[in-house]
């Protein structure tokens, strides 16, 4: 009976809405209209962080906007995510001077473990890192990043374009790896010379 009742409630308030929304339409005047505007600019935005590189260099998502960034959620001990590097050096050097961009974001590790990480593996792309607390509140923006990698593609205008949960590898997953490089070549207006 009270799922009955709940389902009733649903139904009077949808077609309430209807009408206070539809009917009313005259009713709502310029100003209400831009300040509904103005509430709900930048809706479908990726949750804005600042993180420091390897280098020094502070990344600022939304001081990135114009580019198609690729945030890529990983750590160093992710026996996956180490097997990404390849495969994203190789994007990042062939997109990068077409506005693409890839920001590596250790979830786990200190500046240091990241310092003695890329002795051994070399990034071409800024890897990114930041306090525990830090890290936890930008996961947390983004849904929650309860497996790494996870990586998000974002559009020129900050918005997400596809998620990919899990490791995005050329030679295990050829369909997932071109799939992302079409996105790419897509959002950055990337043209392949003819010869």
């Amino acid at each position: 009976m009270n799922r009955v009742i709940k389902i009733i409630l649903t139904i009077v308030i949808l077609i309430s809405g209807y009408f206070v929304i539809f009917a009313g339409e005259e009713q709502v005047t310029d100003d209400q209209k831009e300040a509904i505007a103005k509430v709900l600019e930048g809706i479908n935005k990726t949750p804005d962080f600042t993180l420091t590189s390897l280098e020094g260099t502070e990344y600022n998502l939304r001081e990135l906007e114009g580019n198609v960034v690729l945030i890529n959620f990983w750590a160093t001990w992710c026996g996956p995510c180490r097997m990404e590097i390849p495969d994203f050096n190789e994007m990042y050097e062939k997109y990068h001077e077409h506005g693409f961009e890839i920001l590596g974001i250790s979830v786990s590790d200190t500046k240091k473990q990241l310092e003695n990480f890329v002795k051994s593996y070399e990034m071409k792309y800024p890897v990114l890192y930041g306090s525990s607390k830090n890290m936890n509140q930008i996961t947390s923006d983004y849904g929650g990043v309860y497996s790494i990698p996870t990586s998000f593609l974002i559009d020129k205008n900050g918005e997400v374009l596809r998620t990919y949960p899990g490791a995005i590898l050329k030679n295990y997953d050829p369909q997932l790896y071109s799939g992302l490089i079409y996105e790419i070549e897509k959002a950055t207006g990337y043209k392949k010379d003819k010869k």
